[in-house]
């Protein structure tokens, strides 16, 4: 049997099910197929970043997210202690009122989270979701991919032909080591204090755990103490977290016992848990696939890099990446994309990839010069000091990997073959602060048009031009992109001051980011020629 569609999308993780969402959103028919039968159960990622929610608000989800995350009453922040139900010695806070941005991160867990998109996903008439449907080869050409796909249950087979195909199918990823990719960058082999080698991750149910603490509840709490190094993260804000645990150098972790860790970890020997699952992984970890696309197949999410959590860049690089690709599928479906549109993803993303995977490395980094003596959990006014000492380093040097808003609201495609560059000097990348940029191959920034109205939410799904007092420019843009078939809505603005814009028109492409700017529209055919890859 073969089956017939535009897009052939491997893997039904959140990258996978986000990409669906989004073709669906554009029109597109689509297959997506996933060797798993159901989401996950293990939990992985557990933060969906302000960048991921800003495109979720844009598919109109965003809410429909929140509802699925962790109580509000939960503290937002990170608490360093000597075991869980041991001495607190730090506390972080997550602060986020200064981002400028419609969609502050939300913590959902990766379990619920998958649940959710597949459901949306699934609701839409142009997705054909296959859960329990394995990618077993596939052929590419010039005019598309013919991929062979197996049902795990029964075994059967079956032939799907595709215009394009997009390979989120993680890190073992099929359509990587059939495209001959390697992966470059840190493997894991640097000693770390803490997420550096081999890692065992327990998802853990313990109903008394927090009140056993004696402590105020927070979302995510490290432990630190001479003998172990771990990290809980909450799932539901009552019984359930996700425990990471780094095995010590020389131990194998076969022969490591999970409820002792647990038990020690936790600190006290009254608190009753279960652990639901578990397994091992590697920390550490800042691999980029050394390319990201041949021809109509594409790699996406952990297929196209693998990252060290901290930071939780992980999948919410991932979702950029399909966010970037998507429209651009969607304008050769619709007929106005250009030859060269779609060959601008590997040009744009994998810098971006790089970038990101840096950040999990040096928060690692960090926390190898955060020593514990003997006698750090000791009751004794010496290991208090001691305590409150690092403590008040910690929260200082580990905030950075919370910091991020210019990480993830900081993403410029420079030098992408699609964004008519002003060939002015690249500002400063600064991980930890945001700049709003009215700058070609930044992210539009967001301005508030009205009580709870971004300027986001008047974007449509083609090109959106601001006209901040430039008909005629406009007219010309309009007409420009009318020839050409391309979609492009024109937005008149207000100047005002203190206005993040500088320019008379800007526009914007359909996934929030800066083509061009200027203040006259003479070569406006050349323009919308260049942005959608003619």
């Amino acid at each position: 049997m073969t089956m017939e569609t535009f897009v052939l999308v491997v893997g039904g993780g959140p990258v996978g099910l986000s990409a669906s969402i989004d073709l669906s959103w554009r029109g597109v028919p689509h297959i997506l197929v996933t060797a798993n039968t159901e989401t996950a159960t293990h939990p992985k990622c557990n933060t969906t970043n302000t960048r991921s929610m800003e495109h979720f608000r844009r598919l109109g989800i965003a809410r429909d997210l929140r509802s699925e995350a962790l109580p509000d009453e939960l503290e937002r922040a990170s608490a360093y202690v000597t075991r869980y139900c041991g001495y607190e010695f730090g506390r972080l806070p997550r602060a986020y009122a200064d981002w400028p941005t419609p969609e502050v991160p939300a913590t959902i867990s990766q379990i619920v989270l998958e649940k959710t998109l597949r459901q949306i996903a699934e609701s839409k008439p142009q997705a054909q979701v296959m859960f329990g449907w394995k990618l077993v080869s596939f052929t590419s050409d010039d005019a598309g991919v013919t991929a062979n796909i197996a049902d795990v249950a029964s075994g059967e087979q079956r032939t799907v032909r595709a215009r394009f195909m997009l390979g989120a199918d993680g890190a073992s990823s099929i359509i990587r080591r059939t495209l001959g990719f390697g992966m470059i960058g840190e493997d894991g082999a640097v000693p770390r204090a803490f997420m550096g080698g081999t890692m065992l991750s327990y998802f853990i149910r313990a109903p008394r755990l927090n009140a056993a603490s004696g402590r105020r509840p927070s979302h995510m709490t490290w432990i630190v103490n001479p003998d172990m190094r771990a990290m809980f993260y909450a799932q539901d804000g009552r019984e359930k977290w996700v425990v990471h645990y780094q095995v010590p150098a020389g131990i194998d972790a076969k022969s490591v016992d999970p409820r002792d860790i647990v038990r020690k970890l936790i600190g006290d020997d009254t608190v009753d848990f279960e652990i639901l699952s578990g397994g091992p992984w590697t920390g550490g970890l800042a691999l980029v696939a050394e390319h990201y696309q041949s021809g109509p197949v594409f790699l996406a999410g952990d297929a196209a890099h693998l990252f060290t959590p901290l930071g939780g860049l992980g999948m919410n690089t991932g979702i950029g990446d399909v966010m970037n690709l998507t429209w651009k599928l969607a304008a050769v479906h619709d007929g106005w994309g250009g030859p060269h549109l779609t060959e601008s993803y590997e040009p744009e993303r994998r810098p971006i990839g790089v970038r990101n995977s840096q950040l999990g490395v040096r928060c690692a980094a960090v926390m190898d010069g955060w020593e514990t003596p003997p006698d750090f959990e000791a009751d004794t006014s010496q290991a208090a000091a001691i305590r409150a000492a690092l403590g008040a380093r910690a929260v200082v040097e580990d905030r950075p990997q919370y910091r991020t808003v210019g990480l993830q609201l900081g993403e410029r495609y420079e030098n992408s073959p699609v964004i008519v560059a002003d060939n002015s000097p690249a500002p400063p990348d600064d991980a930890q602060n945001y700049v709003p940029l009215d700058r070609p191959g930044a992210r539009a920034p967001h301005v508030w048009l009205g009580k709870d109205r971004s300027l986001f939410d008047a974007f449509g799904k083609g090109f959106t031009l601001l006209d901040f007092g430039a008909p005629d420019g406009a007219a010309a843009f309009a007409e420009a992109a009318k020839q050409r078939g391309v979609p492009l809505g024109v937005l008149p603005m207000t100047p005002g001051a203190g206005s993040p814009y500088v320019s008379t028109l800007v526009l914007v492409r359909p996934d929030q980011h800066i083509v061009w700017h200027g203040d006259s529209a003479a070569d406006a055919t050349a323009v919308i020629d260049r942005v959608r890859g003619a």
